[in-house]
């Protein structure tokens, strides 16, 4: 069930307003995200980018638990730049927002190499927009994965929308995955 926002028309109201209604993920919605995204990626090769999860996003450490945290890698804010690419199964620290980060000398992942891109948001609409947390992290890594890299955005149902404010440089994403399962953005109910 969609959380009814009202006309919203710009990316900060629509921030504003979802930050207030963006409680803990249920566990139950959390475990059928991961199962969902377990049998759509078991059989995928290359390596999986996901985030660590902040206390209001769906965690997906089970995930990596059941395929591999040698699959996957994560990203860790740099002092200054852009966000680097290193496994998901080395040394981590705790980021200043709460989450788990690899530590300052892990060895860096090409970019290249990433197949699969699971991405956080605040919202995500039916064509595929995110909206994420303002900061613009995730929009400049999201330019430069490969081409035919599935961008899944990861959310609970209540937060996709029919139509979010987009921008010319935003990157959509490829596919969408909730409670409901991983579906095609081209396929999603409008």
């Amino acid at each position: 069930m969609e959380a009814d926002l009202g006309p919203v028309v710009d990316k900060s109201t629509w921030r504003k307003r979802l930050r207030q209604l963006r409680t803990s993920p249920e566990q139950k919605v959390e475990r059928q995200i991961v199962a969902e995204l377990t049998a759509f990626l078991g059989q995928r090769a290359g390596l999986f980018l996901f985030y660590r999860a902040m206390r209001t996003e769906i965690s997906l450490d089970a995930l990596a638990d059941q395929l591999g945290w040698e699959r996957f890698v994560t990203t860790r804010t740099p002092q200054s730049g852009v966000l680097t690419v290193h496994s998901a199964a080395g040394s981590m620290e705790q980021h200043p927002y709460g989450y788990a980060q690899p530590v300052a000398d892990a060895t860096e992942i090409s970019i290249e190499r990433i197949s699969v891109a699971l991405v956080p948001g605040l919202a995500f609409d039916s064509k595929g927009n995110r909206l994420g947390q303002g900061v613009g992290y995730y929009d400049e890594l999201l330019t430069r994965v490969p081409d035919d890299c599935f961008r899944i955005g990861v959310t609970a149902d209540e937060f996709i929308f029919p139509e979010l404010p987009a921008e010319p440089h935003d990157v959509s994403m490829t596919h969408l995955a909730s409670e409901s399962g991983v579906t095609t953005v081209g396929e999603l109910p409008t």
